[in-house]
């Protein structure tokens, strides 16, 4: 038994050095990110002077007197206010280079700055959603899918460990979110005994009359939404790596984040965390 777990340690930490299996996954996931963000900066233009500019009507949020940070946070500083929409545009400029010009991972340090400085101006709209995919970008920054490629094995070495690191991470903080998400659920008495639906529903920040209306007599649907959420974040943490489960949990994560999306109006949030599947789109699963 201990020669076969080291062994397995070996194999596994050999592969963890030398080989990194996530190259698709991680264009399509890196693809997907950019394209939602070239999308939520273009929306964001024409609101741009009240969100971002020098008479902007949000609440200052987020400030640091730490030197590392402060280039993430410049638009809370006045004197850069007057030119928000160089950040706005130069965050759409550098997405598209990125698809279009050499430097890829240049690219990518520059949008994930520009990103920083919008995402902090506009925390106080954000959801967990857009936290979420700052923390996945930061470290995306890190993965380099053609690693292998590198001639220097100790560089090439270094580089697929890294890799394999942060992609492994990312996986975890989506893991995290969710575990989170059903402790503190489970702390509380509404969604165990199935009635935190209703809340919803009665939430006028969040809630739509004709999904109000239609559900809100309706006791058996409102037990089953609030049934449903419970179990599905418990369960995706530990299913979700199992090849025979792994795709019944990912279209239980689609449905539920969609239902987010239609009933409580949290588009963003929805489609991030779709996105965010195409981090276990692998057949590295046991």
């Amino acid at each position: 038994m201990r020669l076969k777990f080291n062994t397995f340690c070996n194999t596994y930490i050999t592969s963890f050095t030398e080989e990194f299996r996530y190259a698709h996954t991680i264009s399509l996931f890196r693809g997907s990110i950019l394209i939602f963000l070239l999308l939520y900066a273009i929306q964001l233009l024409p609101v741009a002077d009240a969100f971002l500019g020098p008479d902007n009507f949000m609440i200052p949020y987020y400030k640091s007197s730490n030197l590392i940070l402060r280039p993430l946070n410049l638009l809370e500083n006045p004197r850069f206010q007057h030119y928000y929409l160089w950040f706005l545009w130069g965050f759409i400029g550098c997405i598209l280079a990125y698809f279009f010009l050499p430097f890829k991972r240049l690219w990518l340090i520059l949008v994930y700055i520009l990103l920083m400085n919008i995402y902090h101006k506009t925390a106080p709209l954000q959801n967990g959603g857009f936290s979420l995919l700052t923390i996945e970008f930061f470290m995306l920054l890190f993965v380099n899918e053609n690693a292998v490629s590198i001639k220097n094995k100790y560089w090439r070495s270094f580089e697929i460990t890294l890799s394999n690191f942060a992609f492994l991470a990312m996986r975890l903080q989506v893991i995290f979110l969710y575990l989170v998400a059903s402790f503190y659920k489970l702390k509380g008495i509404s969604w165990i005994d199935g009635t935190a639906f209703y809340y919803v529903l009665y939430n006028d920040m969040y809630a739509q009359p004709i999904i109000s209306n239609a559900f809100i007599d309706n006791i058996f649907a409102i037990k089953a939404v609030s049934w449903f959420t419970l179990l599905f974040q418990l369960l995706f943490p530990f299913l979700v790596w199992l090849k025979k489960t792994k795709k019944i949990m990912i279209f239980a994560g689609v449905f539920f984040h969609l239902m987010i999306a239609w009933v409580m109006g949290i588009v963003d949030f929805g489609i991030i965390m779709i996105l965010m599947y195409i981090l276990f789109n692998s057949d590295d699963f046991n």
